[in-house]
């Protein structure tokens, strides 16, 4: 996957980088090392502040991370706005705002923990926030506009050139780039402007002002100019890409660093040389209270029977049991059913849905299997003690015969293609998917209802016990929706990032969830917020699950597990 560096900043050795689907990199010995942090977005991030131990980043889709701690651990903050945000300040006493599409402007007064809506400056692209010299916020809009905020009032000034979407100030000088490679300067905010050529002819992103007059310009095809006058004259740095570059940063030390797309562009002598230096880390991180469990294999569907028993079906049929919490595993195979997507049990019977032509079930605790009769395409299983199985096979909600032989289709008001489905007591079952579907029975199938969840999005996701339900789903921004009457009615909790896929809870009210990009999230306030937990992989979290002493989270090649109790760092 290409990562593309959006924003930079940083303080003495500290360099903190954010960008696409959500990637944060952090360095705390001047760009040498680099690790990877953990959010719980996968919005592309394109702005970053920060003063003290404090930071914010900002991206797509009102996407707002908080950080506390030099961005070693980040939360995301609702703040009720939908528009691309691309521009991010932050004051030393706190006061911050974000700016974006459509004039959307939001304030903090509190390091970016918490936002509301602040005056704008009109319906204009906001490309760039900064600071000026007597600490107002500054806003630049791409019709041409530069926006400074006194009190609640905008005032703007024409800005010369075409399409400027780079701004920078330091004390009273600030400086423009435009989309033809020109940088304009003003010192009486934006009154009057002196322009000059970098002689790129190219769209300029970034901008830095470091000390004594030194201006660095990168942007559209890889461009890097220099400047030693406050950007009355400029020189082309010899170092030649056609990737883009669009975030700068320096230290005053001399160190310069531009980042874009590929490798970064880094001077250690003030401007004057630059060099390629490779921007990565290695794998996600996974120094948390969660652990690696060995095991062989790629599995989709993880089933926690409880007391060290899990249950893991995956590609080609394959099936895999633990008695002793993973510390060796019992494989079989069934051929005829496929990838295996997804298991359920109570006691020792197992059901197993999946993509090929049959179902399995077990009634010895996975020794033997036999075949259910059902479509292929299976998403989802799930049953209650010994009442009744459901499961969702070709986008449609099915009910386990009474013999355990086949898959019966049912009739189920609004047709949309389901993706999950949970069984409770009394007879009753609830069922998920696209477009905000939800549905629901309570005499064992043979009627359903359909029920208002107040979201459209593709829900792929449900978890509930007695009459709490939960349900999840989205693609790139998840809902998160709860039912207290046993799925009669539904309120939407919160919005997150990411493609959740599933949803588990402890007895302690604790909630769980994971997805698409290594999604895993916890939720400790009956899921009104969720934070992020560092979970080792960038791929799919398929399921997780658990049991009262253990939560496991599955993914591409990974099994993870945490132990109850286990610190949250």
């Amino acid at each position: 996957m290409s990562i593309r560096h959006s924003a930079v900043w940083g303080r003495g050795h500290l360099i903190v980088i954010v960008g696409s689907q959500g990637h944060v990199l952090r360095s705390e010995d001047g760009g040498q090392r680099w690790k990877r942090g953990q959010t719980a977005t996968r919005q592309d991030l394109s702005a970053l502040a920060g003063t003290g131990a404090a930071l914010i980043a900002a991206g797509h889709r009102g996407t707002l991370l908080s950080s506390r701690d030099d961005g070693q651990h980040w939360s995301e903050v609702g703040c009720g706005a939908t528009a691309d945000l691309r521009g991010v300040a932050l004051r030393d006493d706190g006061e911050a705002i974000a700016v974006g599409l459509g004039g959307t402007v939001l304030r903090s007064g509190d390091h970016g923990h918490t936002w509301g809506a602040g005056p704008s400056p009109g319906d204009l692209c906001l490309e760039a926030a900064a600071l000026d010299a007597e600490g107002r916020f500054l806003a630049l809009a791409l019709e041409g506009q530069l926006a400074t905020l006194q009190g609640a009032t905008w005032t703007c000034h024409k800005v010369p050139g075409r399409n400027p979407r780079a701004l920078c100030a330091r004390g009273e000088l600030v400086i423009v780039g435009d989309g033809d490679g020109h940088a304009h300067a003003s010192r009486d905010g934006g009154a009057s402007w002196e322009s000059h050529s970098t002689g790129t002819g190219r769209s300029i992103k970034a901008l830095w002002l470091g000390a004594a007059g030194l201006v660095i310009a990168s942007g559209e095809g890889g461009i890097l100019a220099v400047s030693e006058d406050e950007g009355r004259t400029w020189r082309r740095a010899a170092l030649r890409s056609d990737q883009h570059r669009c975030a700068a940063w320096g230290d005053d030390q001399g160190a310069i660093w531009c980042l874009g797309d590929g490798p970064a562009a880094r001077s250690l002598d003030g401007g004057k040389s630059f060099t390629k230096v490779p921007v990565q880390a290695g794998d996600a991180p996974l120094d948390g209270p969660w652990e690696k469990v060995p095991v062989r294999g790629k599995f989709r569907g993880l089933w926690v029977q409880g007391q060290g028993r899990v249950v893991l079906v995956g590609d080609g049929g394959a099936i895999a049991r633990t008695h002793d919490g993973g510390q060796t595993w019992e494989r079989s195979a069934v051929e005829d059913a496929g990838a295996l997507i997804s298991v359920w049990g109570s006691g020792e019977a197992i059901l197993a849905v999946g993509e090929g032509v049959s179902q399995i079930r077990s009634e010895d605790g996975g020794h033997r299997w036999m075949a259910v009769a059902g479509n292929p395409g299976g998403a989802s299983v799930h049953g209650q003690g010994g009442t009744g199985a459901f499961a969702v096979l070709d986008g449609r909600v099915c009910r386990l015969d009474a013999d355990g032989s086949r898959w019966v289709d049912l009739e189920v008001p609004r047709a949309p293609r389901f993706r999950a489905v949970w069984a409770g007591p009394e007879q009753r079952a609830v069922a998920v998917g696209s477009g905000g579907a939800i549905v629901r029975t309570v005499d064992g199938g043979a009627t359903w209802e359909a029920a208002e969840s107040g979201s459209s999005r593709d829900l792929s996701a449900i978890w509930g016990t007695g009459d709490e339900l939960f349900v999840a789903g989205g693609l790139g921004v998840s809902d998160v929706l709860r039912s207290r009457d046993a799925g009669a009615t539904w309120e939407v909790l919160a919005q997150v990032s990411g493609s959740l896929r599933s949803l588990w809870g402890d007895d302690a009210g604790t909630l769980w969830a994971c997805g698409a990009g290594g999604v895993l999230l916890r939720s400790i306030d009956g899921g009104h917020t969720w934070r992020g937990e560092a979970s080792g992989t960038w791929g799919t979290l398929f399921e997780v699950r658990g049991d009262g002493a253990e939560v496991w989270a599955l993914g591409e090649s990974l099994l993870l597990r945490r132990r109850h109790g286990a610190s949250t760092g």
